[in-house]
C-alpha cells in the first residue's frame, strides 16, 4: 500500500469518526493537521466533497451542509464561503486565496436588514479558474472553462469559456481553442 492509498484509507475511516460529534471535529480543526485529516473533517461537514479535492488550511465555510465540491478541486488558503443559499462547485475547479463566495444577501428595501436574509445559490461549473481576491455574489453561475481574473467582483453570470476581469467583472475575451482543451 503506497502513502496515498494509506492516506485515503485513513481519510475514509476518519470521516465516519468525525460525523460522530462536534467536539472531535473542533479538535481536528486545529492548525497543522495533515491534508488527509483536514479532508476527512470537511467530508463530514460538507454536502459533498469529491475525490482528490484539497481544501487548504484556514478556509472558512459557513453553512457547509449546503456546499458541494466536486472532484480534483483545490480551495486555497483564506477562502471564505457563505453557503446558506447553496454553493455547488464542479470538478477540476481552482479557487485561489482570499476569494469570497457568498450565496446570502439582504433586501435593501427592508426596515431591518438583519431580518431580510435572501438565499441565492451560486454554481461554479467544471474546469473553472478563479484568481486571488475574487468576490462572487449571490445567484451567480460561472460557466465551464471560464477564468475569473484576480481581484474581480462577479455581479452577473459568466459564460462558459470566457475570461472576465474587473470591478464589476466584464468579459475581455474567449479562451483560445487548443487541441489540449478540445480533449478535456
Amino acid at each position: 500500500m503506497n502513502d496515498n492509498s494509506l492516506g485515503l484509507a485513513v481519510e475514509a475511516a476518519l470521516t465516519g469518526v468525525f460525523r460522530m460529534g462536534a467536539k472531535i471535529a473542533q479538535c481536528a480543526r486545529l492548525a497543522g493537521m495533515g491534508k488527509h485529516l483536514r479532508n476527512a473533517w470537511w467530508r463530514g461537514q460538507l454536502r459533498a466533497l469529491g475525490r482528490d479535492s484539497r481544501i487548504h488550511p484556514h478556509v472558512v465555510i459557513h453553512g457547509p451542509h449546503n456546499v458541494s465540491i466536486g472532484a480534483r478541486c483545490a480551495i486555497a488558503e483564506f477562502v471564505h464561503m457563505w453557503g446558506g443559499g447553496g454553493i455547488t462547485i464542479g470538478n477540476d475547479v481552482l479557487i485561489a486565496s482570499h476569494t469570497v463566495i457568498t450565496s446570502l444577501t439582504h433586501d435593501t428595501r427592508a426596515t431591518l436588514y438583519r431580518e431580510s436574509l435572501i438565499r441565492k445559490p451560486v454554481v461554479i461549473e467544471d474546469n473553472v479558474w478563479i484568481g486571488a481576491g475574487v468576490v462572487i455574489l449571490p445567484g451567480i453561475r460561472i460557466g465551464t472553462g471560464a477564468v475569473v481574473g484576480a481581484g474581480s467582483v462577479v455581479t452577473r453570470d459568466v459564460p462558459a469559456g470566457r475570461v472576465v476581469v474587473g470591478v464589476p467583472a466584464r468579459p475581455i475575451c474567449p479562451l483560445q481553442s487548443t487541441p489540449e482543451r478540445e480533449n478535456l
